[in-house]
């Protein structure tokens, strides 16, 4: 299995050339090595900013992997670049690199160990592979090597330090010949940043899309050229193969996802949405009530919905449904289900889809169940599921109430408008420009569906002052008729509900005021709450 990774996994030629005015650069270090006597040629993005310091202004640079990748943030004419180097290879060094990889795919036997810690077993192999051949190296040499031993085979290839830069959200190839382009999350508001990588040859591009499916477990074929990728750290990955679908040629989309989950206080300090919404929505997670948030691509849903997630009540059984495993609940009592596609033919029996799976959980006797993303049939499970008393929760595609009605109660899903109040609340995000300066997200609207015509708005968004209305819990709790509902259905004093909803916030505002953010400390903190029985739990 080693060895058939190792040849899988060839370091190929091509060029990491910037675009437009950065060509001319290529032959002053834009490019990578090239050694067409060895017959082995190794790709790496190397960049010197000093070379064109009258056209290019550097606004950032900042070390990946442990100072041996630097990345520089750069504008070229009011463009922005996303500007990578690696390290450099010398001839000689190109060469012990060369034969360091054939000695691995020789010497090298499988081990279990490649699975359990892939870089510590590769690692073990190339000091074994050193010691075979009795090559002795400077430690800053070997440092290097190891750098690229690492990269070409456990690693994402050419694309290792957009991987491990925790400040890229997205990363996207649109083609051969086009540069690898990202969206930087300290710089979301310019749109996508134009790297310094782009792949000229076709079979580069081929080899990563191949390479991302296959450490997703999937297989993509000129028979089946698109698939969805699962990656390691709940990255996931669009990819398309060859030119059957894609004229430009093999592409591929890479949304990646923090390891460290945002909380709701990260959401709250953010100004995505005030203490009181916040507490709003804790309360009526405690009360089972069926929560949608709808927004368009990328405006944060799933980690809004991740962020709430962490407000339900510690001791509850809760079901995550997904395509994709992005979702990361702190509960003891979580359980993550997952689709499971196919992609071969007259294997569509096997297919588990995500109706199939919300079908399934009913029978799993859970508080509360939450859906990724509604796209399809499911949804109809799901208010079913609202209907016979378990809490929901779901994402779904629109941009206010009256698209997300047009969309729910039309073909293909055709939900009857009579079951539409079953889905109680509705929060609208969106990424919105803030005075014309930066890109936000914003919780612009919440909302209560009362029928499919009728909306009673709670909460919304100022884009003047950057601000939330109401701010006062009297006026929520007069607004709200689930408020309301809840009161007479369990029997709770109105000065009750306003205590609770007001303790909340205070509870929210004293963690950001201490800096308790971190995903684990604030979980921790709710739970200890619900532990001491001061918090409702139905």
């Amino acid at each position: 299995m080693f060895n058939a990774m190792l040849r899988s996994l060839k370091l190929r030629l091509g060029k990491y050339l910037p675009q437009t005015r950065l060509e001319k650069a290529s032959l002053q270090g834009l490019s990578g090595e090239i050694s067409k006597e060895s017959g082995f040629n190794v790709l790496y993005c190397s960049f010197n900013p000093s070379l064109l310091e009258d056209e290019l202004k550097l606004v950032e640079s900042y070390s990946l992997k442990d100072g041996l990748v630097s990345v520089s943030i750069a504008t070229l004419n009011g463009v922005y670049k996303y500007l990578v180097s690696e390290p450099q290879l010398s001839f000689s060094e190109l060469s012990y690199l060369r034969v360091l990889m054939e000695t691995m795919k020789t010497v090298t036997k499988p081990d279990p160990g490649l699975l359990n810690n892939p870089e510590a077993y590769i690692d073990r192999c190339i000091k074994e592979a050193i010691n075979h051949r009795g090559i002795n190296l400077a430690d800053d040499v070997r440092t290097k090597l190891t750098y690229y031993l690492r990269r070409d085979t456990v690693g994402y290839g050419p694309l290792d330090p957009f991987m491990s830069d925790t400040r890229i959200e997205d990363i996207s190839l649109e083609g051969v010949g086009r540069p690898v382009r990202v969206i930087h999350r300290d710089y979301g508001d310019v749109g996508w940043l134009t790297s310094n990588l782009v792949f000229t040859a076709e079979k580069d591009v081929d080899d990563i899309v191949m390479r991302l499916a296959h450490m997703g477990g999937k297989h993509v074929s000129t028979a089946f050229p698109m698939t969805e990728v699962a990656l390691t750290s709940n990255h996931r990955a669009t990819v398309t193969l060859s030119r059957e679908i894609s004229p430009h040629g093999s592409s591929f989309t890479i949304r990646k996802f923090r390891e460290e989950p945002l909380t709701i206080c990260h959401l709250v300090k953010s100004g995505t949405l005030s203490p009181l919404m916040a507490a709003y929505l804790w309360l009526l997670l405690d009360y089972r009530c069926f929560i949608m948030v709808i927004g368009p691509m990328a405006s944060g849903k799933t980690t809004l919905l991740n962020a709430l997630s962490s407000f339900l009540n510690p001791s509850w059984k809760i079901v995550t449904i997904e395509d994709t495993p992005e979702l990361n609940l702190p509960h003891q009592g979580w359980k993550p289900l997952v689709a499971r596609h196919v992609y071969t033919l007259g294997e569509v029996r096997t297919e588990i889809k995500i109706f199939d799976l919300v079908k399934l959980s009913l029978r799993e006797r859970a508080d509360f169940l939450i859906v990724g993303e509604v796209r399809g049939r499911e949804v109809h499970s799901l208010i079913q599921a609202a209907a016979s008393g378990h809490g929901c929760a779901c994402t779904f595609h629109g941009d206010s109430f009256e698209s997300m009605v047009q969309r729910l109660t039309n073909p293909p899903l055709s939900v009857k408008e009579s079951t539409l109040p079953l889905i109680q609340c509705l929060i609208i995000l969106k990424r919105v420009l803030l005075h014309g300066k930066r890109y936000v997200r914003r919780i612009v609207e919440i909302g209560e569906i009362l029928s499919a015509k009728e909306y009673g708005r709670i909460f919304s968004w100022n884009p003047k002052t950057d601000t939330f209305t109401p701010s006062n819990t009297e006026e929520v709790v007069k607004a709200s008729s689930l408020l309301a509902k809840i009161r007479e259905r369990y029997l709770i004093g109105n000065a009750e509900i306003l205590s609770e909803i007001n303790n909340r916030a205070s509870f929210l505002e004293d963690l950001i005021k201490k800096g308790i953010i971190n995903h684990v400390e604030v979980a921790k903190r709710v739970a200890e709450l619900y532990s001491k029985g001061r918090l409702t739990a139905i």
